[in-house]
């Protein structure tokens, strides 16, 4: 059974994947994405070999597919790890890149009624195919674009909302008034995690490896900020909390800092630390006894897969979102921008970790904050 559900959850990404892909029928004036050509033994070599060419896309649109002319895709860490077929869900290469976007509404199949053509948009792409002047996808994950977010925002608006509200909401249970801490901070799934904690009415805390970086995390909404390359998490938290600790724990990035979040947890029991993801590199081991005695559970976070396997799931997240969009002003803090000529430079700065917040490629007419 656990196979079944985890063969369906590839097929979910799968079918949700952009049409629009690298192919020998491309005409030479067809839509251009960004292509990962083969797979590289590091981040940088994938970089280095990044490809924009024209691409394949559906002459005539299947009854509930939408085409659109994207403005903006917005890159996520699982990006670079694609490169090297390191991620848990591996598209066969060639594949366009990105997971996500936001345009216009082109053109609409025969039975799709949640959109219309001219229509501003944001879309989810399975795992690939955002990064391209063109998409074309089932409407099940094209949704209205608020009017108060850019196309960068709203390209930028899913991968980070989805995962945070998942984590925190169907997997950590926050509540209202406990201590919340999210290391990683100033990363686009971190923040989004910030702005969700103070949606969701807890005290957070923001931690990330620059001052200049949680100086950022301060002006959207950190109650507090601890700066981890200066100090050590457990002093600056504890002295933040008054020794009371922290009742859920937002942590992507693994290593040394999932380490330190152990030692973080609320001394009353009951804490929730949530493994996001492992941006640091190294994946940590956990000494069981350590659940043991702080009384505290780990809780593993796989949003794609899960909604692939509870689809309505799914829909509620996007209903609540939309809700706390429309009330709180939530909004994802986009950094950089690069045009599609410069989409290298765009992966190079994620790679590099020198982003705050999102970094976009965007294409035709610029996108504005």
């Amino acid at each position: 059974e656990g196979m079944l559900k985890f063969c369906l959850s590839q097929l979910a990404v799968a079918m949700f994947t952009s049409k629009v892909q690298p192919g020998p029928n491309a005409a030479p004036d067809g839509p251009r994405g960004v292509v990962c050509p083969a797979i590289s033994k590091s981040a940088a070599e994938g970089i280095a070999s990044l490809q924009i060419v024209p691409l394949e896309t559906p002459k005539t649109l299947e009854k509930s597919d939408v085409r659109i002319s994207v403005r903006a895709a917005s890159l996520n860490f699982p990006e670079l790890l694609m490169l090297q077929n390191k991620y848990q869900f591996k598209p066969p290469v060639p594949f366009v890149l990105c997971s996500e976007g936001a345009g216009v509404v082109s053109e609409v199949g025969a039975a799709v009624t949640k959109v219309k053509v001219g229509d501003r948009v944001w879309f989810t792409s399975g795992t690939n195919g955002g990064a391209a002047e063109e998409a074309v996808v089932d409407q099940r994950v094209v949704f209205p674009l608020p009017d108060k977010l850019s196309f960068s925002q709203g390209a930028g608006y899913w991968m980070g909302y989805s995962t945070g509200y998942h984590a925190l909401v169907h997997r950590g249970h926050l509540k209202k008034g406990e201590w919340l801490l999210v290391t990683g901070a100033a990363g686009g799934m971190g923040m989004a995690a910030v702005q969700l904690g103070k949606a969701l009415g807890a005290r957070v805390i923001a931690a990330a490896s620059s001052d200049e970086k949680l100086e950022v995390c301060k002006k959207i909404g950190a109650d507090a900020v601890v700066n981890y390359s200066k100090e050590k998490l457990k002093d600056a938290v504890g002295k933040i909390t008054g020794g009371e600790f922290c009742d859920v724990i937002y942590e992507p990035v693994g290593g040394d800092i999932f380490d330190q979040c152990v030692r973080c947890v609320a001394t009353k029991g009951y804490a929730r630390l949530l493994v996001v993801g492992f941006a640091g590199g190294r994946i940590p081991q956990l000494p069981a006894n350590m659940a043991l005695i702080k009384g505290f559970d780990l809780v593993g976070v796989r949003m794609g897969a899960q909604f692939g396997i509870e689809p309505n799931l799914m829909g509620e997240t996007v209903r609540d979102l939309e809700h706390l969009v429309a009330t709180t002003g939530l909004a994802p803090y986009v950094e950089a921008e690069f045009p599609l000529e410069r989409a290298k430079d765009a992966f190079t700065l994620m790679e590099q970790r020198k982003v705050i917040g999102k970094c976009c490629i965007t294409f035709g007419p610029q996108s504005k904050m």
